[in-house]
């Protein structure tokens, strides 16, 4: 659980600094000017909007400069927010914010199509997620350590193929098709998935991959030698590591941050290989947005990014994660209540698939 002084979005152990209201309009006009500009703010555009004198539009910036919330590139420019001013701005501003009832209806009508699969679930709700906000968005499946078996499916579809079915106790669905040199008999087929699911349901797909060769060879080894194949495909299963969906990566290349080929390279290297949005959804809240704002990551790529996830889990159990890749310069009064309601929307469609239950998640979308 969260401290009462502690981030609702990202775990921190100060407490948050405490603004008058004016230099919390301030900090707040600054940020959303600046966030559809990306040039620094002055004092006399914000001084004619608050109806206050230039003077003191400059005495209050200098103030919330003083704070580390805002910076000024050069001497003779405006202000720009700070990673600190854009926290400071997420967790007392945005916290509290929610989609209106015509943009909820908007996603109810994109998700109300039925699909089996969480991994395509969460490849749809990405999809969807870049639509909206017009940066990359990203998904991830559960890593195989999160996972167990729940049954496991042999079909025959031909005299001589078989397809391999894994279902996991978390919703993943795995499949794979075999060919063998000769038909395969229908007796092995059932003797073999009988055997599978008796031995295996339940465990961890880790220990199985450990232990699955000599497990059950020793004991089949007066089989057919055409199942022999299934064992090293079941192995290919169980071994495949969590798979990563990007989607709308060419959404932030006219952006005016891209247009440095070094923050252009660090993007396409997070977007090409992946491992840091892997590492990302290791940390965090399950069930809770997570905000990670430039150097809040450990990541030196990620340090002119902001991402936001959002994990999924039911029964205890990880079921994937969605997330957001946009500039610090993001629009988080729309990105951070978009995926709040997809992924709350996202989680409700797996609970159902799954008979899992979650307190609270339609009062968390009204």
């Amino acid at each position: 659980m969260l401290g009462a002084n502690q981030s609702i979005y990202f775990r921190r152990g100060e407490k948050p600094l405490k603004l008058d209201d004016r230099k919390k309009k301030l900090l707040e006009m600054v940020i959303e000017e600046y966030t559809a500009t990306a040039e620094p703010v002055g004092s006399f555009k914000l001084s004619k909007e608050l109806g206050v004198s230039s003077a003191t539009i400059r005495n209050e910036m200098a103030a919330l400069e003083k704070l580390g919330l805002l910076e000024q590139p050069h001497t003779s420019a405006g202000r720009v927010p700070t990673t600190e001013g854009y926290r400071w701005y997420v967790d007392q501003i945005i916290a509290e914010r929610s989609l209106v009832p015509k943009d909820k209806a908007s996603i109810d009508k994109l998700l109300e199509h039925d699909i089996n699969k969480v991994e395509n679930l969460i490849k749809e709700a990405t999809s969807i997620l870049s639509r909206l906000t017009n940066y990359a968005s990203y998904g991830v499946s559960p890593e195989i350590d999160d996972c167990t078996v729940e049954e496991i499916k042999l079909v025959k579809i031909g005299q001589n193929k078989l397809m391999i079915i894994l279902l996991a106790d978390n919703g993943l669905v795995k499949e794979t098709v075999i060919t063998s040199d000769i038909p395969i008999p229908d007796k092995n087929i059932e003797v073999f998935s009988n055997y599978l699911n008796y031995k295996l349901k339940g465990m961890n797909f880790r220990d199985i991959y450990d232990n699955i060769t000599p497990y059950i060879q020793v004991e089949l080894n007066n089989m057919n030698d055409n199942i022999v194949p299934v064992i090293a495909e079941l192995n290919n299963l169980l071994a495949s590591d969590a798979e990563v969906y990007v989607d709308g990566a060419s959404n932030m290349l006219s952006l005016p941050e891209l247009k440095k080929s070094d923050t252009l390279k660090k993007f396409l290297n997070v977007i090409e290989t992946k491992d840091a949005l892997k590492e990302l959804v290791k940390t965090g809240y399950d069930g809770n947005i997570n905000v990670y704002i430039g150097q809040e990551t450990s990541f030196d790529e990620l340090k002119d990014f902001t991402i936001i996830t959002y994990k999924q889990k039911i029964n205890d159990k990880e079921v994937g994660t969605i997330g957001i890749i946009g500039p610090k310069r993001m629009n988080y009064k729309k990105v951070i209540p978009t995926i709040k309601y997809i992924g709350d929307m996202l989680q409700e469609k797996i609970e159902k698939k799954r008979g899992g239950k979650r307190k609270n998640v339609k009062e968390r979308r009204e």
